[in-house]
Parts: C-alpha cells; sequence; structure tokens
C-alpha cells in the first residue's frame, strides 16, 4: 500500500507553516533512507511543499529502501527538504511512525 492520502491520521503534520525560511546550505545536507513499511506502505509519494495535504503526483515517488539527501527544515519542524531537481518535500513521520531515518 502506497501511502500518501492519510489525511485523516495526519493532523499533527498539517501545522501551519512557519513565516521562517529555511536557508540550505550544502554543509548541512544530510543523507536518509526511506522506510514507511511500519505503516503498511510501500513508499511515499513526494509532497510539493511541507503539508501532507500537497501530495506531488510522480512516477519517480520513492519506495522502501530508498536512500536520500537533503536537509532538516528548521522553519517547518517535522519536514526534510529533499535535494531533488523539483524541490520535494518529505515528512519526517507518519501515523506516528518514523518513515525518513537519518544516516549516521
Amino acid at each position: 500500500m502506497l501511502c500518501h492520502h492519510r489525511r485523516a491520521f495526519a493532523t499533527n503534520q498539517n501545522k501551519a507553516m512557519s513565516s521562517e525560511i529555511d536557508q540550505f546550505e550544502s554543509s548541512e545536507k544530510v543523507s536518509m533512507t526511506l522506510d514507511a513499511s511500519k505503516g503498511g506502505c510501500t513508499g511515499m509519494f513526494w509532497r510539493s511543499k511541507p503539508s501532507m495535504n500537497a501530495t506531488a503526483s510522480a512516477p519517480d515517488w520513492p519506495r522502501n529502501g530508498t536512500e536520500l539527501q537533503g536537509w532538516i527544515s528548521k522553519a517547518n519542524p517535522g519536514w526534510v527538504k529533499i535535494d531533488h531537481p523539483n524541490g520535494y518535500w518529505m515528512p519526517i513521520s507518519q501515523n506516528g511512525h518514523d518513515v525518513i531515518h537519518f544516516k549516521k
């Protein structure tokens, strides 16, 4: 099951976005892996902005095990800005389960 439409359970992720603006520096880029399998999902759709309701219908959505790079948002806690040509976002957790796992 692809987990991109569980809006009813993601209300804690739908907080209003901060008026603060992130400044993403290359030195702050982090590596991470997507794994949403604890929620029974095979992957997650990209988000066009840091909101659970902002799914981006793109064929290259990441499946579990996908290695990603990006930045942890300070202006939008609980979100990462993915280093992708289309500027996509991902939530760090969904329905109480971490879906983004940071490399150490």
